[in-house]
């Protein structure tokens, strides 16, 4: 699903949490093995127990779908995951403040699953990982007002997406190998 078929769903729900802060915590789940995905989905009932709105249930069958799609594409691994972020049409400032909201999101999932969920990583098997995070951490305090409409700032932010793209992937590999 692309980002503005998402961010216009998310919108007509009224949910807060950004469709790259989302993503990015989705991932964080995939990666490490974990099925709780409570806290980006919406209710499918109200604190009364009526039926939630139309929009509400349409946001949640496409994060259901998101979350199935990145499950089979990290797990093949052909390469074919990607960040939900906006496109190339958005300015250059739209798309790094995503990215760097997309690797907060990250960051934010394995802190919800280290201390929730109880997860443990070794840090002595899982180096890569946890240096991918570190980097993750970098991203996550990009400035995109920093950010010009250059063709070097272009390429730049484009390696820094695939950087991303690619980490997410081995982040998911390394820890599939230390668990079976």
């Amino acid at each position: 699903m692309d980002y503005d078929k998402l961010d216009s769903l998310r919108k007509s729900a009224s949910i807060d949490m950004s469709p790259p802060e989302m993503h990015g915590g989705i991932c964080s789940h995939i990666c490490f093995k974990s099925d709780h995905f409570e806290e980006y989905m919406p209710y499918e009932k109200s604190d009364d127990g009526a039926s939630v709105s139309v929009q509400i249930a349409a946001y949640r069958k496409a994060l259901l779908r998101i979350i199935e799609t990145d499950t089979k594409q990290l797990k093949d691994g052909d390469l074919s995951f990607g960040l939900i972020i906006p496109g190339e049409t958005s300015s250059i400032q739209e798309r790094a403040e995503a990215l760097s909201i997309w690797c907060q999101g990250f960051i934010d999932g394995v802190g919800f699953l280290l201390t929730d969920q109880k997860l443990k990583i070794d840090q002595s098997e899982t180096k890569e990982s946890f240096e991918i995070i570190e980097d993750f951490t970098q991203i996550s305090t990009l400035d995109p007002h920093s950010i010009n409409e250059e063709v070097d700032e272009e390429l730049a932010l484009m390696e820094l997406i695939e950087f991303v793209r690619l980490s997410v992937q081995m982040i998911y590999d390394e820890f599939r190998e230390i668990n079976e």
